[in-house]
């Protein structure tokens, strides 16, 4: 047991590393975009670009987190090819349960510690396109309000 919580916090560690570091430097170009003061990033071409990329990293930062938590599976023996680790460790990290491909005994806390890091990790990227769309949002906020008036009346 101790064995499993020790892997297994190292594995979420090296996660939530991976998705930090997807995470900020996402916001840091992305929000450098959205200042840009270019008249063409205002429209719902550059908002759906805009929102597109931010998604897209994101997700990419997630199966990257699902297939590392496969080889981790792989390593401990509990399964014989990767597709099927892989797909464990999506149903795992996504927090769904099936129950259809169950680990060992010895290992099977580690679908709940994966589980435990999907959620975190899922809350972590709302927040982050969240971030984004409130940045935009404040943007057409400021380009439709007239601009206040220099003589204070």
């Amino acid at each position: 047991m101790l064995a499993n919580l020790i892997l297994g916090c190292f594995t979420v560690f090296i996660s939530m590393g991976i998705q930090v570091a997807v995470v900020v430097m996402t916001l840091r170009y992305l929000l450098n975009m959205v200042n840009i003061q270019n008249p063409d990033s205002k429209g719902f071409g550059f908002d759906t670009y805009v929102i597109s990329v931010v998604l897209t990293i994101l997700f990419v930062g997630h199966l990257l987190q699902v297939a590392i938590w496969a080889g981790l599976f792989m390593y401990l023996g509990e399964f014989n090819d990767f597709l099927t680790a892989f797909y464990h460790s999506a149903v795992n990290f996504a927090s769904l349960g099936y129950g259809d491909i169950v680990m060992s005994e010895k290992w099977r806390l580690l679908g709940a510690l994966e589980a435990s890091n999907g959620v975190l990790m899922f809350g972590l990227s709302a927040g982050t396109l969240l971030a984004i769309m409130t940045r935009l949002f404040a943007r057409h906020r400021q380009s439709i309000s007239p601009a206040p008036d220099e003589t204070g009346s």
